[in-house]
């Protein structure tokens, strides 16, 4: 990330925003890496302008959804010290080509399985991303609007899911109502996909 940030700049582009789910943001281009602590400041100074025009962060955010929609997410992951047992995983996943049409209660729009290659949001069943068959990566676009994406880490012994649900301007559910949707996907995932006691897996530490 930093090197591209670096190679935007030597083109003549300014990167307005970089960030990472777990990791933090970049804010411009004096710092060039993600964390939190550049990022404190530049939100300071936002509920500081906010204050004064009468505002809350809240109430801002609260504006945000109203113009972007929601976006509510659950990540997390599950350790396994025997590698092995990913590729059983998410070959039982996978089923020779064959991916599960429903997890729980909620149909699947569609699969990318970046490991293999194959994509069903295209007629010609490839994917538009990089395909990188020496890691597991799936990713589950269901009719409800939810996205989750299973992947194995390069450098520790996980296997991470990333799951959103999306609404668009002038949905009606609540931000609640959204979460528990988005917690019961999870739970189906956990449940039908991962199956932790089949694997051994272990849930994050607390």
């Amino acid at each position: 990330a930093v090197v591209s940030t670096q190679s935007t700049g030597a083109e003549g582009f300014t990167c307005l925003l970089g960030f990472e789910e777990s990791i933090g943001y970049m804010y411009g281009m004096n710092v060039l890496d993600k964390d939190g602590i550049s990022a404190g400041p530049i939100l300071a100074a936002k509920a500081s302008q906010l204050y004064q025009d009468g505002f809350t962060l809240s109430a801002f955010l609260e504006s945000l959804y109203v113009m972007y929609g929601r976006h509510i997410s659950d990540n997390s992951y599950y350790l396994c010290y025997e590698p092995a047992k990913f590729d059983l995983m998410f070959g039982e996943i996978r089923k020779g080509g064959v991916y599960p049409e429903k997890v729980g209660k909620f149909p699947v729009a569609a699969v990318r399985d970046l490991t293999v290659g194959f994509d069903s949001n295209y007629a010609d069943k490839k994917p538009r991303l990089p395909v990188c068959p020496g890691s597991h990566m799936i990713t589950f676009s269901f009719e409800n609007g939810c996205i989750a994406t299973l992947r194995t880490s390069g450098t520790e012994p996980k296997i991470k899911y990333y799951t959103e649900i999306v609404r668009g301007p002038g949905a009606l559910e609540s931000e609640e109502e959204l979460r528990m949707e988005l917690g019961e996907v999870v739970d189906a995932i956990v449940k039908e996909l991962l199956q932790p006691e089949k694997f051994g897996l272990k849930p994050r530490p607390s």
